[in-house]
Formats: C-alpha cells, structure tokens, sequence
C-alpha cells in the first residue's frame, strides 16, 4: 500500500524545488495611485497645505494634479482621504414630488418656500439684497478661507530692529551665557529665540485664538528670521515643526554666583581622577595643518607634560608636536567614563587618519568653546548632544 504523507514530503524536500517560491504579487496602477495620494496626504499634514509648482515640491504637485485630472482617481483615492483634500461630490438635490392627488396651491406654495430650512438662519426682518449673503453663510465662508490660509515667509520690512539682537544671540550662545536645549512647547513664548533648520528665529507676536479641536493653543504668530525674513505661520505649525528639527534658546545666566561656586568647590569627600587636556597638532602636514578647529581631547592621570613628551614619535599625537589648548582637574569622573562620553558625544566629527598604521580616536574637529561647554556639562552631569550642522552644545 502507498504512503502518501511519505510520497509528499519527498517530493516537497526533493532539492530540485528548493529555489521554488510562490510568484510575487504585481503592484497594479491602482495600487500605485493610492500609495502617491497617501504621499500628498502626509505632504499635506506636515505643511498644512497642498503641493506647490516649486522645486522641491514638483513630483508631488503633478501627482496631485493627474488625481484631479481624472473622476474616476478622484473615486478611488475618496475613501483614504482622511484630511478632505479631495473636491466634494456635488448632489444634485430634486424638487420633492407633490403628493399624489393633491396640487399644491400658490399659498401653499409660498409657504413651503418661507419654511424651508435653508432660511432658517436668516433673522427676521434682514434687509438682504439679491446678491447679499446671509451673516452666517459670511462666517463660515472666513472660516474656510482661514483654514486654506497657511503662512509664508517674506522680507521683513523693519528687520533693521532685529538684527543687532540676533548678533547677540550668536554672541552669548559663544560666550556660553545661553544655551540651546531640546525644544519644549512652553519654551516658545513672545520675545523667546529659538533655532530651527540651522536658522536662529524670533517670536515677535502671537494672536492667541484660544484651544483648537485637540485642546491645543492655536492662531497666527510673527516669526523673524535671522535672514531677513518674517512669517505668520500657526503657532500649532511651528511647535510642530520645531519638535522634530527644533531648539530652545535658553538663558542660563539666573544661576547665582553662589550657587556656582558652590558647585565646583572641592571638598574633602572628592576624589581626585585626573586631568583632561585639549591639545592643538604643530603638525607640517599640509593634510593636518590645513583642518581648522583640529583638537585632540584626552584624559591622563599624570601629568600631561610627561604624557606629551615624546609626541612628535607617537602615532596617537599624529607623528607631531602638540600644544596645550586647556586643562582641568577632574575629580570623580573615571577616565573610561570620560572618554566613552566624549567619542560618543563628538562622533560624527571624528577625524578618519591613518598614520603609521594606526588611527588615532581622541582627534576631532570641532571649535574649541565647543570642547570646553561639554567638558563642563560632562563634569556637572548634564545630558547633551552635539548638533554639527550649526556647531552647537544641546542639553536635552
């Protein structure tokens, strides 16, 4: 007698089907139409507006267009149009049949006409012409033309009383007076910086509108911009906007001299660990000596004299001498702590050499009062990162 279940399971294992697999499913055109409207529908709520023909916006402005374009893409996309962006249907509404057997009269007529719903909002006794449109068709028409409004920038008129502000902005977060912090929607207050994309941003007004349908604040602001430019973007719109990509400019001078002091006087119970040194290379190389802002930042529990002696022999020191930059006496910081800290902290501006055959890790590219801020957050425990795009210290 035949064994079936045997018979199947060597065919089944037999290697000749080993590289057989079920046939992938073809996307069709429809499945692709509605995977480039769900683009537009993200596009759509990340910029509170639909595409524009501009250059960066090109690809998702003619796809939007083709949609349009047709009726029937227009059906298909309609049930994954969550946010309304595609033209209502229009109905076409018939005048009701009279009731079988019995003709309205012209009274009655007249009546139906006065007690029709579609009136029912227009108070008694308004003087409307023919071309008037009743107060409250007027506000829901504002209404939707304020919900198609979306802010744009353009010239500031009087940045002229803006600018030297902003050059003290650049001036203190040097001097390290401010500092940039993870954005925080209760950062974001009139007379507040903030930096966005690299771009330093003043909120000179805002037109508070109450809640929105969330229960968040909403309405217009006046945003300068260190460019020269100003916006009327939503308030809602740029807190959004700076959660992702945003910082907070914050003012750390209300800690008291006090409290400072107090914070980095050494006392009995501290332990002496050793010294961070920050070291700037002498080196000839054209490829080393042509790198502005190159320091190496170590950590040494002898002194860094006798540890820089022999450095023009020293792979680690590039084959060169170096220069003291800055030292500090740290006390209670493990030397490895240290060092994971700071290579994990400045990594993506880490130099990539190789002399001698080895590729020294303590060397980056990064201006000095950079070094130093993180050198001091590291010490009082401060979480941070580094952004490299506008060189500067965010404490999160």
């Amino acid at each position: 007698m035949i064994n079936w279940s045997k018979e199947l399971d060597d065919i089944f294992n037999d290697p000749l089907l080993a590289d057989v697999a079920a046939p992938r499913k073809r996307q069709t055109s429809s499945d692709r139409l509605i995977a480039g409207f769900q683009q537009i529908l993200d596009f759509y709520e990340a910029n509170g507006r639909l595409p524009e023909d501009i250059e960066d916006e090109k690809k998702f402005y003619h796809m939007w267009k083709g949609i349009l374009a047709s009726e029937s893409k227009i059906e298909r996309c309609r049930p994954f149009d969550e946010l309304g962006i595609l033209p209502q249907k229009e109905i076409e509404v018939n005048e009701p049949e009279p009731e079988y057997g019995h003709e309205l009269t012209e009274e009655e007529q007249l009546e139906a006409i006065l007690n029709d719903p579609l009136l029912a909002d227009i108070e008694d006794g308004a003087d409307l012409g023919l071309f008037d449109i009743p107060e409250y068709m007027r506000e829901r028409l504002n209404a939707r033309k304020e919900a198609e409004y979306v802010g744009r920038n353009k010239p500031c008129e009087d940045f002229d009383k803006y600018a030297d502000a902003f050059k003290e902005v650049h001036h203190v977060l040097k001097s390290g007076r401010y500092r940039l912090v993870k954005f925080s929607v209760s950062h974001l207050k009139v007379g507040r910086y903030f930096i966005e994309d690299g771009v330093i941003g003043y909120l000179a007004a805002f037109e508070d509108e109450g809640t929105n349908h969330h229960g968040d604040r909403d309405g217009r602001t006046r945003v300068i911009y260190e460019n020269g430019t100003e916006s009327d973007i939503k308030y809602k719109t740029i807190t959004k906007n700076l959660s992702v990509t945003g910082y907070s400019v914050v003012d750390c001078s209300e800690i008291s001299d006090e409290d400072f002091e107090k914070m980095f006087t050494v006392t009995d119970n501290d332990v002496e660990s050793g010294t961070i040194y920050v070291l700037r290379s002498k080196s000839t190389r054209p490829e080393i000596a042509s790198i502005p802002n190159l320091y190496k930042i170590g950590f040494t529990v002898t002194s860094v004299e006798s540890r820089i002696a022999n450095a023009k022999n020293e792979p680690t020191y590039l084959c060169a001498d170096v220069e003291v930059a800055a030292t500090w006496k740290v006390y209670n910081v493990k030397s490895s702590t240290f060092e994971a800290l700071i290579h994990k902290l400045f990594a993506s501006v880490q130099l990539q050499v190789t002399v001698d055959g080895h590729q020294p890790k303590e060397w980056f590219i990064v201006p000095l009062p950079i070094i130093e801020k993180a050198i001091v957050n590291i010490i009082k425990g401060i979480p941070m990162k580094y952004d490299r795009q506008i060189q500067q210290i965010i404490e999160l």
